[in-house]
């Protein structure tokens, strides 16, 4: 379920609108484990390769094409159902290690990174909460996903886009996700154990990126990160204590 409401995208929308449903898809794939046949239906539906905001040659598309047609390829003594199923093990580890038990020390929470002690529900969450209701919005259950969870934020960043309030969205991503989605995408890319939640991360970072960089320029003063955590290195840079 989507965190914000969103509007239908049609063939021959204009881009930010492309822009945003490229952005609500990563949202979904962050959201949840998903299974690899689920992963593998996206795949044969044209993702990563029909995203607006990302284009070859990315090498984060490379990347996610060859960690989802692995997926399908069953391994070296092992049945197809064996290999999935040993597949899908590997995926469901490494979600609950980025998303849930925070072992791989990557936070999907903005304040866990800006914080200086590393802690979630800090004030960065509500200096994001604050630019939600600037624009009539709240998180859809902030106990269940906090307001500034990596997947809140691109839903936010989305419904700006439809909304069709351009300035807006390149200031949320300029002051808010792109302050800290280098560092987790990078500490992802080190740790992850499968392909797949690695290229998600790099990919997620170039679509922002790219997102960014096609919306009007806007001025921001830029937060201070936490410095342990702009090194992606240090253990000690990515907490999730409360």
């Amino acid at each position: 379920m989507s965190e914000f409401l969103q509007a239908p995208t049609e063939s021959g929308d204009p881009w930010f609108l492309l822009a945003a449903e490229d952005l609500r898809v990563l949202a979904w794939i962050h959201a949840s484990e998903r299974s690899p046949h689920v992963l593998i239906d996206l795949h044969t539906n044209g993702f990563p390769s029909a995203l607006t905001l990302v284009k070859q040659p990315d090498p984060w598309i490379l990347a996610m094409n060859q960690a989802l047609s692995a997926l399908i390829v069953p391994r070296s003594g092992y049945s197809i159902s064996e290999s999935t199923a040993l597949g899908e093990d590997e995926l469901a580890s490494d979600f609950a290690a980025i998303y849930l038990t925070h072992a791989l020390r990557a936070s999907p929470h903005e304040s866990v990174w800006r914080d200086e002690d590393h802690l979630m529900l800090q004030e960065p969450t509500f200096a994001v909460r604050a630019f939600y209701r600037r624009h009539g919005l709240q998180a859809f259950d902030w106990r269940q996903r906090a307001d500034d969870h990596l997947v809140t934020e691109l839903e936010f960043t989305a419904t700006l886009l439809e909304r069709k309030e351009l300035k807006e969205a390149a200031r949320f991503l300029k002051s808010h996700l792109l302050t800290w989605l280098p560092h987790f995408a990078a500490r992802v890319g080190q740790r992850a154990s499968t392909p797949f939640y690695a290229a998600l991360a790099g990919l997620t970072l170039s679509a922002c990126e790219g997102c960014v960089e096609r919306l009007p320029k806007v001025a921001v003063i830029p937060p201070v990160l936490a410095a342990s955590s702009v090194d992606s290195n240090q253990d000690g840079g990515c907490s999730s204590s409360v």
